[in-house]
């Protein structure tokens, strides 16, 4: 094993992660949170939790009783830490710091993956997580739930992989139109989500703006078609058309409407400002938002949200943005090893071989 000294990957893959490359607000609130601490310092805790959510651990108490692994324990620089500890830790990390973070992992991002601002395409969506309403009486939604709302902006790199960009955490109640303002901040940039942020003042708005969208009308929405374009035969676009939407009250810009045949289901009505591109390319983009439902549910069923560390408001958000930064983790590797696999794919060899040196790691993808 002589030609494999050198880091664990697990370390490998926490070393993005750069505390004295944040802002002055940051780095004094994690000396804050270190000066209370006996032995989970900042760092050590924000690992912990990291390496819980990337290994799907079922609560605090099995983080816990994993510490028992000497591997882990020389990884933490922890040999035992106790539940409470682990709870008051997770509560007390500042989600303004976590989301720097963030922020910074996905500067790290954006290095490595360059794209003009005219072929950048984004998913725009929110998943709600529900849980019990005993044990969550502050994220009342329903009568018999809890919940709350992940809204999330994506950045759509191709057919195997997106990437987190922006996000906001709020009640299950709220209607999702209400957070589009904030996602829409980059002008030529085509922004791509469902009916259930169909607005017509906001499409007008980002119209004008210098801002692209592509989106879905509702069965009912009323269309004034003003004129026919051209239609390729064999591609199952039924039509395309420049219209204006709305009533006599308001009326939208002109817009294009571009209607799609789906055996055995709705006719598919997408509408978009872009008049650049070809029918079939507006059907490809607005069918790209799979990635997005894709994304979602990996963050459900591997990432450890289906199981809450915490019953706390701020356990709980803090969770969901450290189940974030687990994701641009992992998806920096794939990009440092310039790696063909997806994301999930390259997070399944980073659990089996995380104690492994990381050229054990790299070695794995290596061509035969």
């Amino acid at each position: 094993m002589d030609k494999y000294k050198t880091k664990m990957t697990i370390n490998k893959w926490f070393s993005s992660i750069k505390l004295e490359q944040l802002s002055s607000d940051s780095r004094q609130a994690i000396e804050q949170f270190d000066r209370y601490a006996k032995k989970l310092t900042f760092m050590k805790a924000i690992k912990l939790f990291l390496y819980a959510i990337n290994d799907e651990t079922e609560s605090l108490r099995h983080l816990n009783q994993q510490l028992v692994n000497p591997n882990l324990k020389k990884v933490m620089g922890i040999d035992s830490i106790s539940y409470s500890q682990l709870s008051r830790a997770l509560r007390a990390l500042e989600p303004s710091v976590l989301l720097e973070i963030f922020n910074h992992l996905l500067s790290l991002v954006h290095k490595k993956t360059e794209i003009k601002s005219k072929e950048k395409l984004y998913l725009i969506d929110s998943s709600t997580f529900s849980f019990s309403k005993n044990s969550y009486p502050w994220a009342h939604f329903r009568p018999t739930k809890a919940g709350i709302k992940l809204h999330l902006k994506v950045c759509f790199m191709n057919e195997s992989w997106v990437h987190p960009e922006q996000f906001e955490v709020s009640p299950a109640s709220e209607h999702d139109h209400e957070h589009l303002d904030v996602f829409i901040n980059q002008p030529l940039a085509t922004y791509i989500f469902d009916r259930g942020y169909l607005d017509f003042a906001q499409f007008d708005q980002m119209h004008w703006d210098g801002y692209f969208f592509v989106s879905r009308i509702k069965k009912n929405t009323k269309v004034h078609v003003q004129a026919h374009l051209a239609v390729p035969k064999g591609t199952g676009i039924i039509s395309d058309q420049l219209v204006q939407l709305g009533s006599q009250v308001y009326l939208t810009s002109l817009f294009r409407l571009v209607t799609i045949e789906r055996k055995q289901q709705a006719n598919l009505r997408i509408i978009t400002n872009r008049m650049d591109v070809s029918a079939e390319e507006i059907s490809k983009m607005y069918q790209s938002r799979w990635q997005i439902d894709l994304f979602f549910k990996h963050i459900k069923q591997h990432m450890t949200i289906k199981n809450y560390f915490s019953k706390s408001e701020e356990g709980v958000e803090n969770q969901v943005i450290l189940a974030l930064i687990v994701y641009l983790l992992t998806l920096l590797i794939k990009l440092e090893l310039d790696l063909k696999q997806t994301v999930f794919h390259v997070l399944r060899h980073l659990r089996a071989l995380q104690y492994e040196p990381f050229e054990l790691f790299k070695a794995i993808f290596e061509p035969d």
